[in-house]
């Protein structure tokens, strides 16, 4: 995918999907003025019709699977899933519990993971910047 195919900024929506919102946090300095994504043109979108990429974060409970399906199947395509932390990579703390599924990004077929308990802003946003779209 080009970068062309998408609008000049990339809107990211996020999905938290029965984490332990360790991963949320680190999400949301993503928006604050010291990384401030909004610089690399990826806009924090409300609305899943809005976005191009969606963030999972978590092991994927069974109240969030339709939830997260039907949040996915809103994006236009293209789309690209990016998956955040260890549970959605399905490694977490949560793997193999009964009230957990395999991981987020397992079952959303994330285009990259995010590796970390959590994930530091740092890795997240080198992460986006990472995107295989060509410039």
């Amino acid at each position: 995918m080009k970068r062309e195919t998408f609008r000049k900024s990339l809107g990211v929506r996020h999905v938290a999907c029965g984490s332990c919102n360790g991963c949320e946090h680190e999400m949301n300095a993503l928006s604050n003025a010291f990384y401030d994504i909004t610089q690399d043109g990826y806009d924090i979108v409300a609305s899943p019709r809005h976005a191009d990429i969606v963030t999972v974060t978590g092991p994927m409970t069974p109240a969030m699977r339709a939830a997260a399906r039907e949040t996915l199947d809103a994006v236009p395509r293209p789309r690209i899933v990016v998956a955040i932390g260890d549970c959605a990579a399905g490694e977490g703390p949560w793997s193999g519990a009964p009230s957990a599924g395999p991981g987020a990004g397992i079952e959303l077929q994330a285009t990259i993971t995010v590796r970390g308990c959590p994930p530091t802003p740092e890795e997240i946003r080198a992460a986006l910047k990472s995107l295989p779209l060509s410039s």
